[in-house]
């Protein structure tokens, strides 16, 4: 596996990576030469890259780096640009990374094909820098835009949250719902600003990442509703360990979230509209679970609506906590209770 950085931190610590204006393109082909062209082109538009010359390595580095865009050649050895694409749409992490492939091919129909295979644009080799650079910007303005990502996050929105959804309850298999959504998160914002808000929100959807990555499953996917909001799809198995899990790490992250003067005494005082002050826990994180069984829910909004149902059971219970619904799921008209 080849792969180079242009500039910023290693692998090893990119997660700790500090937030630029800068792009992040990952560039994919087996061309060395190819690679170092690219890399000097994008390079010099403003661009970071991170360039990886071994195929089978390209779906574990755009996990690792999340990038903005990747460039995909279509002929990679071993493998193919479309079997790599096929594998990153499944993936809930780079499902919606925008997609440009890099072929030798020109005719109308393999470019019609690109396009149907699930690429958000193609370039031809041999290519002329300043359209490869112009496409890579219109793709990513369009991808910003027009896909349903949340904007503080980056995870999937709602209309790809009631998508993904919809299409688990018309297949056969079992799957669970997970609810998270953070306790007290008013006060916070009231008394730190919504700023340090946004930091808390931040907080959250890593955790709920990497505890996702660290009990790696193919039915994993994870949303951002809005706000403090979120929602996850995985295994009914694992359901419980992941709830288990995501409150223990918030609990442990909340502390360093406070200043000091709040941490040591434990409360935060915050001043209502009307005046008054009101002293204030620390946030926490409610989860309700809810595990739809094949045909027992009739739309995604239904099942919606008993996850969140759930959800309001634990928020009345004091600090982080999770609670999995034991009833019998509702019946086929719909209904919620």
């Amino acid at each position: 596996m080849t792969v180079m950085r242009t500039a910023g931190p290693t692998k090893a610590d990119a997660s700790q990576a500090p937030q630029t204006d800068r792009d992040l393109v990952l560039v994919v082909d087996d061309d060395e030469q190819m690679l170092k062209l690219i890399k000097r082109v994008l390079e010099r538009a403003g661009f970071e890259c991170v360039a990886v010359g071994d195929g089978k390595a390209a779906h574990d580095a755009a996990i690792d780096w999340r990038p903005d865009i990747i460039i995909l050649d279509l002929m990679l050895g071993a493998t193919t640009g479309e079997e790599i694409l096929i594998e990153l749409r499944k993936d809930f992490r780079t499902r919606l990374i925008p997609v440009i492939f890099l072929t030798v091919r020109s005719s109308l129909k393999d470019k019609v094909d690109h396009l149907l295979n699930g690429a958000d644009d193609y370039v031809t080799k041999p290519f002329i820098p300043e359209e490869l650079v112009a496409r890579l910007r219109a793709v990513i303005t369009r991808a910003t835009t027009t896909r349903d990502l949340n904007p503080l996050t980056g995870m999937s929105g709602n209309s790809d949250i009631l998508r993904e959804i919809t299409n688990r309850l018309v297949a056969p298999d079992r799957f669970a719902v997970l609810y998270p959504d953070i306790d007290a998160f008013k006060s916070y914002n009231d008394h730190y600003g919504f700023v340090r808000g946004d930091d808390v929100i931040k907080t959250l959807s890593t955790i709920i990442l990497e505890v996702l990555e660290e009990n790696p499953s193919k039915r994993h996917f994870a949303g951002h509703v809005g706000g403090d909001d979120f929602v996850i799809l995985t295994e009914p198995q694992l359901a419980e360990p992941i709830a288990e899990e995501i409150t223990k790490r918030f609990d442990a992250s909340v502390p360093a979230l406070y200043d000091l003067v709040d941490r040591e005494r434990g409360w935060i005082e915050y001043e209502e509209r009307n005046g008054n002050k009101v002293r204030a826990e620390f946030v926490s994180v409610s989860i309700g679970v809810v595990i739809a069984e094949a045909g027992s829910y009739a739309s995604a909004a239904a099942l919606a609506a008993r996850a969140a149902e759930v959800k309001g059971v634990a928020k009345r219970m004091p600090g982080s906590k999770w609670v999995l619904d034991r009833r019998r799921p509702p019946e086929r008209h719909g209904s919620s209770r």
